[in-house]
């Protein structure tokens, strides 16, 4: 275990405000990483290294030329797991300090051991996250048995079914160092919310949260979510949107449920108090907030030229000039962008009464 510099001043700074002493701290090589004096930082210690190399449990240092680079004082080994990873010394004479000496080792060793655990479980959500990260947004992760296998060492099925969530703070937050914390805070709350539910998964991209939820059906989903939004409101004062696709999937299908759950994002914040909305609930939505208008436009004359044509691809591709097999797959990209498939009785009736209103809202 290293110590680092910024944690050393920190523990330097905070026990000498408590003991009212001067206080240095010293690595593993003997050299002062941190003290109450400025002047002595980055020097060697010699009384430090004596501790280190004889492994001594402590040393009084009585006057300054007894070890290069000391002063009197009292010096004690910190010790973590039954190793000496450094020094922390105080200044003084050995009768006016000799009360806080074992105080401030142990004490120095418990911000040490707890700041350790927090730098540990920092790097093992670090991992986690770029793990789930890699999952959603890799089309192919997810499918292959070496990704199941990491997974599984991070204890992260990913072999159960889960539904995908997006959500983000609906009147968007500054790039400031203060939204930031409360982005964090926000985010370890819907952690916590979401935590019994076995197998849920959460983290941040960007300004979104995104969710991986166990399987559950619609209306459990829904309430779940509107709970969430409640809470994050309650404790934050902010208001979140919500996007969720359309059903449990697999591993290997996850990115394409987070594709849905960010569309479905989109609708519900283009909606008044943005709710949450489903990917299945959005239908027409997406063709009328994602597509440029100039691609609309091309869409729109293809549409109306495929109903003129009663859906025959033939006619309609001649009538446009285009051929057959590119009409074919601009049809299967409108349906692939919007879930709807013009050539059903469903989602051609929808496609239908759409153009039909962008005409009557033109005509105004």
């Amino acid at each position: 275990m290293k110590i680092s510099r910024s944690t050393a001043m920190r523990i330097v700074t905070d026990l000498s405000d408590i003991v009212g002493q001067q206080i240095n701290l010293m690595d593993e090589n003997g050299l002062i990483i941190a003290s109450t004096d400025p002047d002595r930082l980055g020097m060697v210690h010699g009384g430090s290294l004596k501790v280190l190399e004889g492994k001594l449990s402590s040393l009084i240092i009585h006057s300054d030329d007894e070890y290069p680079g000391s002063r009197p004082g009292l010096n004690l080994p910190i010790e973590i797991d039954g190793k000496y990873i450094g020094v922390i010394g105080i200044t003084g004479k050995y009768e006016a300090i000799e009360k806080h000496g074992r105080i401030i080792k142990k004490m120095t060793e418990i911000l040490l051991l707890d700041d350790y655990l927090k730098e540990q479980q920092r790097m093992a959500k670090s991992i986690r996250d770029r793990y789930i990260h890699e999952w959603v947004f890799s089309p192919e992760a997810g499918r292959t048995p070496s990704f199941a296998s990491r997974g599984l060492a991070l204890d992260i099925d990913i072999h159960l079914p889960r539904r995908v969530l997006a959500m983000t703070v609906a009147q968007g937050l500054e790039d400031t160092v203060e939204a930031q914390i409360l982005f964090d805070r926000i985010e370890k709350h819907l952690s916590g919310f979401f935590a019994p539910y076995a197998g849920s998964l959460v983290f941040s991209s960007g300004k979104s949260f995104i969710c991986l939820l166990p399987e559950r059906p619609d209306s459990e989903l829904s309430y779940l979510v509107g709970q969430a939004c409640a809470g994050v409101r309650e404790k934050f004062g902010l208001g979140l949107a919500a996007g969720v696709d359309s059903s449990p999937v697999s591993a290997g299908a996850v990115h394409d449920s987070y594709l849905h759950a960010q569309k479905a994002l989109h609708a519900s914040l283009s909606r008044e108090g943005h709710p949450p909305v489903f990917y299945h609930d959005i239908n027409i939505e997406i063709f009328i907030h994602e597509l440029s208008d100039s691609i609309k436009r091309e869409y729109v004359e293809m549409l109306k030229a495929l109903f003129a044509c009663d859906g025959s691809l033939q006619q309609t591709s001649e009538k446009l000039y285009i051929h057959k097999n590119t009409l074919q797959y601009k049809l299967n990209k409108l349906h692939q962008l919007t879930g709807l498939n013009p050539r059903t009785m469903e989602g051609s009736a929808l496609y239908y009464f759409a153009i039909a209103f962008l005409d009557s809202m033109a005509q105004q």
